[in-house]
């Protein structure tokens, strides 16, 4: 057989009888860069990446200094979690071809992928510059300012091409995610976007297809989970306690994994879920039709518009009844979505998404945490043995805007000496934190510390012997981070926003009895964050009794969470 034979195959997606006449080949010509390339395109075909990338390398190799060969060994090491390595070797292409903008590109991908976010956002801009025009250079560098915290400026980049005539449902898609970061973004605002990527998904796709839906018969509703998180991830802390709990006689649960990442965690929900499917390689449509030849019953999605989604396979209607819930803040807009699940705080009786999938309000707070299994004890308050009143805030910097930080700085104005305390994934970047400072200064906000990322879960929650009172930022509220703050005896301040994003904070609180943590507006957040840090006997109490407090509410009751859950599924179904 001929290379030309195999690539006919793996056109037609027959890549196991691709994989199977190329090794032939490979073996026949060990010393062919082109035979070694094809392996690799055809082995990655098949969802095996780590021995693709042997022969990527091999095709590398065979002939110095070729620029795309170097690119496909790069991007494979990238996709093979060593993207220390991927530098490396696009360090030589880009001495090989300084001009070459896709080698820019990866490079600022791999940055990324490494935490090094300013050092991305410099890479980004210089591939920016040699390509100006370029789509997927625009949507790279709008990614790249988000993660130094610079949402409106990101949207600056998408928003334009977002609203083309035309314009691609990944654009708008991207503009969509950023807007839930973007201060002055209303409900209205934000919905008309979703709306728009829900229109352009349909256009490239096609309308839904008209499928017919057959019941197994045996009394059971099978519940589809789709999900690209299903490993150490926030998500996976919220969604434990219902594939714990999960009445098995009423339900059959089968999760598709859409990402190849997994460890501890995807091995411990793997052992409560009896069908699991890893679907890392799959497309789209194969996703979809998988789902239905699984005769899922309600199919819920768990990432909306965030990294890896399967919105186009929710588009395709693999399933009767689709929902969306959890790993988004927002509707999709994917016009075969019939459902969000939420709660009558996050979206309040009265509001309503028309043209968006509806809204489907729990009775209960809409999430329900699995406190970490590393038990941490609740630390003696700070501000007692320190003598100064500490705030803090573990969210990522993506969620940092100009908006935030002035009303952070007010609250630092009204509590004179106290000092605010900042962590974050991107942080164990020096350069970031030292822009970050520069911009607090800039609020006359001096008294600001960053901390890098801590290397485990218990160190994680040890920081938290170091806040009094936690901060909300907004328009993005915490949601993991504020849970984690509570569990460890550290009371967090909200504001009450317009969106869903917004008001994540208001229904944590309410579900612990704190609701008189929720401002209304920013008077009254720093009124709040002052009025406690003032109090240090209630400060005291709280931290002595938050963890319980916690442990008696709805937001960690595992089994009437799942239960009305499933009274929610039920009546969908």
């Amino acid at each position: 057989m001929k290379m030309g034979e195999v690539e006919a195959l793996l056109g037609q997606g027959r890549a196991a009888e691709a994989r199977v006449a190329c090794q032939r080949l490979a073996q026949s010509a060990p010393r062919d860069p082109g035979v070694q390339r094809l392996m690799s395109q055809v082995l990655l075909s098949c969802g095996q990446p780590a021995p693709a990338l042997h022969f990527a390398q091999a095709a590398s190799v065979l002939v110095p200094g070729h620029v795309g060969l170097m690119l496909e060994w790069a991007n494979l090491l990238i996709i093979c979690g060593k993207a220390e390595k991927a530098l490396d070797v696009l360090g030589k292409a880009h001495k090989a071809e300084p001009g070459n903008a896709a080698v820019l590109s990866m490079r600022a991908g791999a940055l990324l992928d490494l935490n090094r976010c300013v050092e991305s956002l410099e890479t980004c801009e210089k591939a920016c510059a040699l390509d100006p025009q370029n789509p997927g250079l625009i949507s790279q560098h709008a990614a790249c300012l988000l993660n130094v915290g610079r949402a409106p400026d990101a949207m600056a980049r998408l928003l334009p091409l977002a609203q083309l005539p035309g314009a691609s449902s990944a654009m708008i898609g991207g503009a969509a995610l950023v807007s839930n970061y973007c201060p002055g973004w209303t409900r209205a605002q934000q919905l008309a976007l979703h709306a728009a990527y829900g229109v352009a998904l349909e256009r490239e796709l096609g309308p839904a297809p008209v499928r017919e839906f057959r019941h197994r018969g045996d009394g059971k509703v099978r519940l589809g989970i789709v999900s690209p998180d299903l490993r150490s991830h926030s998500v996976a802390w919220f969604i434990e306690p219902l594939l714990e709990h999960i009445d098995r006689s009423k339900f059959e649960v089968v999760v598709y994994q859409t990402n190849a990442l997994a460890d501890g965690v995807t091995a411990r929900l793997k052992g409560l879920v009896p069908l699991w499917r890893v679907m890392d390689t799959v497309s789209d449509a194969g996703l979809a039709e998988a789902i239905f030849a699984d005769g899922v019953d309600v199919l819920v999605e768990l990432s909306g518009h965030t990294h890896a989604h399967s919105l186009g396979c929710m588009h395709l209607r693999p399933a009767p009844v689709q929902l969306t819930y959890l790993g988004y803040p927002n509707v999709t807009g994917v016009r075969s979505m019939d459902g969000r699940l939420v709660d009558r705080w996050t979206d309040p009786v009265g509001v309503d998404e028309a043209g968006c999938e509806t809204l489907v309000r729990m009775d209960r707070p809409f999430v329900c945490y699995k406190p970490p299994r590393e038990q941490r004890a609740v630390g003696p308050l700070p501000c007692s043995r320190l003598g100064r009143v500490t705030f803090g805030s573990f969210n990522n910097a993506q969620k940092l805007n100009e908006v935030t930080m002035a009303l952070w700085a007010r609250v630092l104005e009204a509590v004179p000496g106290s000092r605010l305390l900042l962590k974050g994934v991107a942080f164990s970047e020096v350069a970031l934190r030292e822009q970050v400072l520069a911009r607090f200064a800039a609020h006359g906000a001096d008294r600001v510390e960053i901390l890098p990322r801590a290397a485990t879960t218990a160190e994680h929650l040890a920081l938290y012997d170091q806040v009094d009172i936690g901060l909300d930022p907004l328009p993005y509220n915490g949601t993991t981070t504020t849970c984690e703050a509570l569990w460890m005896g550290v009371p967090v301040v909200t504001l009450a926003g317009g969106t869903h994003a917004g008001r994540v904070g208001v229904s944590l609180l309410e579900a612990v009895g704190l609701g008189e943590l929720v401002a209304g507006d920013e008077a009254g957040y720093v009124r709040i964050a002052a009025g406690l840090a003032g109090d240090v006997e209630r400060l005291s109490g709280l931290r002595a009794g938050l963890r319980g407090r916690m442990e008696g509410s709805a937001l960690c009751d595992g089994v009437g969470f799942t239960r009305g859950f499933e009274a929610v599924v039920l009546a969908a179904a």
